[in-house]
Formats: structure tokens, sequence, C-alpha cells
């Protein structure tokens, strides 16, 4: 362990690379490095010499911290070797064959699919148009539901000084498309904040606007219609809501809208790599660069 501790020192001092995977390095087979190396451990079928274990070092590890990593790491992998040993020695011909197929199955699809993710970060076209996202809305819109109640909710706060608040009423409750005009007018002018109410948004985030406490059953507010007014020292507050959806109930186009357009960019990515793999294969028959012998 001392010849261990002495070494482990050196790699402290040097610039490591960044430690990749313990597990997937010690259930490697280690050879001799054919270099002069000092070896840190070893068992019947490998050797681990510090220039391997000095690549694993993280770069922020020093002194004491590095020489703790090199005695752990040295440790764990005597035990995995001696673990995967004991498996080798204990698994039949068969079995083992079936582990080097998944292995290169897996060694397979990692690099077939590590080629597509590069093909797709050159190729894919990002840009998705609201047209796209309104089209594929009004297709597959009731595949869209609200995981929360959605209003269009009315809202005004003025300062107390205005003596307008008979307006406010009367244009907020009114259904009148030129009333709902002046009262943006109106808001635009006066109010330190507003809503019209032409927009969906989550029954939480309309309540949220007016003073904490006033409005104290949010749901049965909402679905009543209820024309909500209230104070403060400052302002008064107006809310009512004009429309309501009630949990599942399908969602309006814009609480759906980033999720079509993940949906629209996955259709592109599929659609490449299917042209792609139609491209590879046209490629190789008209080169003759393979050979089908079933067919």
């Amino acid at each position: 362990m001392k010849h261990i501790h002495t070494k482990a020192l050196q790699i402290g001092l040097a610039t490591a690379a960044t430690a990749i995977l313990m597990v997937a390095t010690s259930c490697q087979f280690l050879t001799p490095n054919t270099h002069d190396d000092t070896i840190l451990a070893k068992t019947s079928s490998a050797v681990l010499t510090l220039k391997q274990v000095s690549k694993l070092v993280p770069t922020n590890l020093k002194g004491a911290d590095s020489v703790q990593f090199v005695q752990t790491y040295v440790d764990k992998w005597i035990h995995n070797r001696l673990m995967l040993e004991r498996a080798i020695a204990n698994i039949d011909a068969e079995g083992y064959e079936s582990i080097e197929n998944m292995v290169n199955d897996y060694r397979t699809a990692l690099l077939v699919y590590k080629y597509q993710q590069l093909y797709i970060e050159q190729n894919l076209d990002t840009l998705i148009l609201d047209s796209e996202i309104a089209e594929h809305y009004d297709k597959y819109g009731n595949n869209f539901l609200l995981d929360s109640c959605a209003v269009k909710a009315v809202f005004v706060q003025i300062p107390k000084s205005l003596p307008d608040g008979y307006k406010i009423r009367n244009m907020m409750r009114s259904n009148k498309p030129d009333d709902l005009v002046q009262l943006e007018e109106f808001c635009y002018k006066n109010a330190r904040n507003f809503d019209v109410g032409l927009d969906w948004r989550y029954l939480d985030n309309a309540v949220c606007q007016m003073p904490e406490g006033s409005i104290s059953n949010p749901m049965a507010t909402a679905k009543s219609g209820r024309f909500i007014e209230t104070s403060d020292s400052l302002y008064n507050y107006y809310f009512m809501v004009k429309d309501f959806l009630d949990v599942n109930e399908q969602a309006p186009l814009v609480f759906a809208k980033e999720k079509i357009r993940e949906i629209l960019l996955n259709h592109r990515k599929n659609d490449l790599i299917r042209n792609l793999e139609i491209k590879i294969y046209v490629d190789a028959v008209n080169k003759q660069r393979f050979t089908n012998y079933v067919n």
C-alpha cells in the first residue's frame, strides 16, 4: 500500500483527464503496458498500471484527495476483476457466446444511434411554422387535454383616485364587443395593470393578479362567472371570468402549442432516419456492396 500511496501522489501532481465510468473501465481486459509503467495491481488475467489510472483522476482532485481516489479505484478494480474472472470460469461456452452476441448487438445499436443523432443535428430543419402547428391542432386537438383549469378572465387594477369604478363594472359585465374596446382604451390610459380576457390562462395564474385572499374559492368563482371587486390602500381591483374550461377538457391551442412543436419535430426526425436508411440501402444496391443469399 505504501508503494501505491507514493505513486498515487505523483498522479495528484499531474494533469489528468476527466474520469470515465469506473464500472465500465473495470470490466475491460487490461493488459500490461509495453512502456515502462508501474503496476498498481494485478490478478491472474489482468494488470492495472499507473498510466491507466492517471487518465481517470478528476482534474479537480489534488494531493490527498487524488491519493484516496486511486486507492479506492484500485480496490474496486480488484474486486470487479475477481468477480469477472469467477464469472468467466463458471459460464459455459453457450452462455459466453450469448453474452458476446448481446455485447456486439449493443455496440452496433449504439454506433448506429450515435450516427443517426449526428445526421439529425446536421440536417434537421427545426423551424416549425405556426400554420403547421394550427393544422395539426385542427386534426388532433382532442388529443390534448387540460391538466388544470383554464379561463378567459377580465382583470383591472386602477388607482383609487379614479372615480370611474361604475364604468368598469358595466364594461366588464357586458358582452358587447364595443364595450370591450372601450374597456381596453380606458385601461391603456388609466390602469396600473389589466387583462381584457382575450387569451386563455390557467386559473391559478389569472387569480394571482388579485390581492391575496380576495378570492376565497377560485374554482367556484370561475365556474359562476361572479364579478369580484376589492381594494387595498392604493388600488381598486376588478375581476370576472368570461369563459371557463375544466380539467380534461380539450386544451386551447396556446397550451398545446409546445407539445405539438415537439411532435412535429419528432416526425421530422423519424422521416430523416427513414430516408437515410433508404438512401444507404439504395446506394449499396447500386454499388453491389452486399449479397443476400436468402432472397
